[in-house]
């Protein structure tokens, strides 16, 4: 199975990518961990698509957690589940402080990074901040409209928080079982 994983910031992504991992030994790409190597010039973004489009090609099965709408075409049209993950802004803000913070203490609570990565708290972790908190409004219409343009709401399945996201993964185990 083919498994896309998208969403909000501090949604729990790379978390329900490792859980889903694990449960179907599927590959799979974080796609945190090739971007945030790069200098996120247009060249970056070329590199990050062949990368993807590499993976794609080298698994029959596999996860892709992420968002990257530029590069999403292919990874919305091979998909067979696409999840989206939401969470309250300011629960989004806590989680993605908390984890900054984490990471700084110790760079192994968020694998799906890059060892070299910096966590710095400077403008651009402001605007990352502002990103966070306004992507229900600003981001996910153009992804929703992404997914709608290309006959795909079908394969989404919306999980609201954690409680969710639980439920999600114990139906999914016993469907394994």
């Amino acid at each position: 199975m083919k498994i896309m994983i998208m969403g909000q910031s501090g949604a729990g992504k790379s978390t329900l990518a490792r859980s889903l991992q694990k449960m179907t030994g599927s590959p799979l790409l974080a796609l945190d961990r090739l971007w945030l190597k790069t200098d996120y010039d247009k060249e970056a973004e070329r590199w990050l698509f062949q990368e993807q489009e590499r993976f794609m090609a080298d698994n029959s099965d596999w996860i892709i957690e992420g968002n990257y709408l530029s590069i999403a075409k292919e990874r919305i049209e091979q998909a067979d589940l696409i999840l989206l993950l939401r969470l309250p802004r300011h629960h989004a803000i806590y989680r993605v402080i908390k984890r900054s913070i984490k990471r700084k203490l110790d760079k192994r609570t968020r694998p799906d990074v890059p060892e070299e990565f910096k966590e710095k708290f400077d403008q651009e972790y402001l605007d990352f901040l502002r990103y966070v908190w306004r992507y229900r409004k600003e981001k996910e219409p153009l992804a929703l409209k992404k997914l709608t343009e290309q006959d795909a709401m079908a394969k989404v399945v919306i999980l609201d928080g954690p409680h969710q996201q639980k439920a999600f993964l114990e139906k999914w185990r016993n469907k394994s079982s």
